[in-house]
């Protein structure tokens, strides 16, 4: 199954996601829109997939209309962790950070400014 969803399926959101996601303050757009249109994916563990958008996915969707200039930011530096299976997310949070995630070593980000 391609985790890049159709733009009429929206994912459910895990009771943890719900919390983590208002804890750290990432919109419950800004999260579809990753699921939605994600083009970078890596596997994390059997069923989940960390999902990010490219700084040229960014600039795609906000020339389509499809998301603010004002989300760039929050697009271009927010991960979600997706369960396949349950077409869930499960958690989503800063790719920015103290210590890098095991799956985001070798990937090169960029920012959109």
């Amino acid at each position: 199954m391609s985790v890049t969803l159709d733009a009429e399926l929206k994912p459910n959101f895990t009771t943890h996601a719900r919390k983590r996601l208002m804890a750290r303050g990432i919109k419950g757009n800004v999260v579809e829109l990753i699921t939605i249109y994600g083009d970078r994916e890596a596997r994390v563990g059997e069923k989940l997939v960390a999902l990010s958008l490219s700084t040229d996915k960014i600039r795609e969707l906000i020339s389509e209309n499809v998301a603010n200039p004002q989300q760039a930011c929050s697009l271009s530096k927010t991960i979600v962790l997706f369960n396949e299976d349950r077409f869930q997310v499960v958690t989503a949070f800063a790719r920015y950070g103290k210590k890098k995630r095991h799956y985001d070593h070798g990937v090169k980000y960029s920012d959109s400014r």
